[in-house]
């Protein structure tokens, strides 16, 4: 026997000693990644690159009422919502084709055995060369609830907001708001080159405090929720209405030049004019508004503008009722009219 020989055969129990180990090793990593698949809260799926479902972990029984030998051997997109189904087909081609593709987050939604939808948190990842995966993993998170929650948050928010800035009897907005969209809308109009148009009117009930001091105030309040209604009928979905005191209503009307306010101006009359009141029987009363209009003019200030509308809509009152009185200032001089 040669000394290469002879230190050979010494190494080989070592050699298989080594190897055995490996092997345990690799056994109770085997048992250790099934023992936290089997028991997670989650459902883990494997997939080949065929989209056929190797693996799934017992979870799918408890968030979707399949039990696993159920759902072995099933395509792995079957219970996919259409909506999110392209996305995931592509997803899986990319993986599927790219050992180096990172891994693929989604919400998504998947069908329980009952019909119903649930909402899931996929997470996908290529594990295809893992010699102890070799699949695609995909990790699905039920996150109904918490989507649920976040919805109900989201709508309550939304509720609040909406109830500290809108006039509870006109359903319009109130001036605290008025005050910081009209703010916006002139910055937006000073942002161009040229000043884009922006018009406001303000209009007030005639002769509501001798209506109030005949019928009462719920039948004042009435009178007020019915201009509201009448007033949100009249604008385009860009304007917005207010209540800014009172009987009074102030309205913004972006992009909007003078002329065209005194035509929204015009049909808010005429909608309220086909209004019927009776706040006593077998009699009807029809109720009118006077306007205040104006157009922005460049760099004027916030203050200004809203006062001059103001003094526009006395001056409509103090000629009468029913009226509309437009600013037709221009940068030199104004002229002032009534219609």
């Amino acid at each position: 026997m040669t000394k290469n020989e002879k230190t050979s055969k010494a190494k080989s129990p070592d050699t298989a000693k080594k190897r055995k180990k490996a092997e345990e090793k690799l056994r109770r990593e085997k048992q250790r990644f099934r023992a936290l698949v089997e028991h997670s809260l989650d459902i883990i799926a494997l997939l080949n690159l065929e989209g056929i479902i190797t693996y799934i972990n017992p979870a799918v029984e408890r968030v979707l009422g399949f039990k696993d030998e159920e759902r072995i051997g099933a395509k792995g997109f079957e219970l996919v919502h259409p909506d999110d189904m392209q996305f995931l087909a592509d997803a899986f081609n990319t993986l599927s084709k790219d050992t180096n593709t990172p891994i693929i987050k989604r919400e998504m939604h998947l069908r329980h055995k009952d019909g119903s939808w649930l909402t899931f948190e996929g997470v996908a990842s290529n594990l295809v060369h893992n010699n102890v995966v070799e699949a695609i993993i995909i990790n699905y998170r039920d996150i109904t609830e918490r989507k649920r929650v976040e919805d109900v948050l989201k709508k309550s928010e939304k509720k609040y907001r909406e109830q500290s800035i809108i006039d509870d009897l006109t359903q319009l907005y109130n001036s605290i708001h008025f005050y910081a969209q009209l703010e916006r809308e002139i910055e937006r109009s000073n942002s161009y080159y040229y000043v884009q148009p922006l018009t406001i009117m303000m209009l007030d009930l005639d002769k509501f405090k001798e209506f109030n001091d005949t019928y009462g105030h719920a039948e004042g309040d009435y009178v007020l929720s019915r201009l509201g209604q009448v007033v949100k009928r009249c604008l385009r979905e860009a304007d917005s209405a207010y209540r800014y005191g009172g009987e009074e209503i102030t309205i913004i009307l972006p992009m909007t030049a003078r002329e065209e306010g005194i035509v929204t101006a015009k049909r808010i009359q005429e909608e309220l004019r086909k209004e019927t009141f009776s706040p006593v029987l077998d009699q009807n009363i029809y109720m009118t508004v006077s306007i205040g209009l104006a157009q922005y003019q460049p760099k004027e200030n916030m203050k200004t503008f809203i006062q001059r509308v103001n003094e526009l809509m006395y001056l409509a009152k103090k000629d009468g009722t029913d009226r509309i009185c437009p600013d037709r200032s221009g940068p030199k001089g104004s002229f002032i009219g009534w219609i």
